[in-house]
């Protein structure tokens, strides 16, 4: 091992450390081990197994949907190892940069350019947000004194506004095309005009009805897996009473929009 890789595990492990000892602190021990007595591990690789392996090849699978005008060819194992390298370096690097981290290399496996898959990815990540927030708003309107109507009205505007900012991107792609009436008012700020026009062409593959249905559904299925998760998850801990399916959407959703945030590594300080 080379010095400088030397230094920076070290580094690495002492953050680690470091972060692990803050994260513990005021952890009662003897309460949690009369909690991880009753656990209920058999539900354990259930778990491990929706989050491992059915989570990320729905990803995979909308991902590939996404880029389909642009590569065909490439097979679901590929987009999958993608997907999964870039949700591991979200949970080492600051600011979820694997989702840049997974764009560049795919753009590289792919031999896509690096705008087109910029694009894919921009896409990508509105189409979970859209999914999260619809299933934030059903799970909100069936506990309505379990949250606030204000916040329920904030997630049902902000769900109708980022649906709107897509339709519009998916049907009026002609627009952003040279010489379009977008792209002419764009010319003065070049690099905006190339911003919008790549995800203009990201968001193109969605006009066809045989590729919004199939990410749409994937979408929503992505997130109620998600769910799934957290509620077994309470179950395997004995707190199926407090945490029921709906009540484990609106946890997924607040950790959610806390992961939305810049954190450090292994989003510490969002949990």
């Amino acid at each position: 091992m080379s010095y400088r890789k030397f230094i920076s595990v070290g580094v690495a492990l002492a953050g680690t450390l470091l972060f692990m000892a803050l994260a513990v602190r005021n952890v009662e021990w003897t309460q949690l081990g009369s909690i991880l007595a009753t656990l209920r591990w058999p539900w354990l690789p259930v778990i491990v197994f929706m989050i491992a392996v059915v989570d990320i090849g729905l990803r995979a699978l909308r991902w590939r949907i996404l880029l389909s005008r642009a590569q065909e060819r490439a097979s679901l194992s590929e987009f999958f190892r993608l997907s999964a390298i870039g949700l591991a370096a979200n949970n080492i690097l600051f600011a979820r940069l694997g989702e840049l981290l997974r764009a560049i290399l795919a753009a590289r496996r792919l031999g896509l350019p690096l705008a087109t898959v910029l694009a894919s990815v921009a896409v990508d990540r509105a189409m979970d947000v859209v999914a999260l927030l619809t299933l934030f708003v059903l799970a909100a309107g069936y506990l309505p004194s379990f949250v606030a109507a204000p916040i329920r009205g904030g997630g049902i505007a902000l769900l109708a506004a980022l649906a709107a900012a897509l339709l519009f991107l998916v049907l009026a792609q002609p627009a952003f095309e040279p010489g379009g009436w977008v792209e002419r008012r764009l010319r003065r700020w070049p690099w905006l005009r190339e911003v919008a026009m790549q995800l203009a062409l990201g968001a193109s593959v969605l006009r066809r009805p045989r590729a919004l249905i199939p990410v749409l559904v994937l979408s929503l299925g992505l997130w109620s897996v998600d769910a799934a998760v957290f509620w077994l998850g309470a179950y395997a801990l004995g707190f199926q009473s407090h945490i029921d399916y709906p009540r484990a959407i609106l946890v997924l959703s607040w950790a959610g929009a806390g992961s939305l945030l810049p954190a450090a590594p292994g989003a510490i300080g969002a949990f």
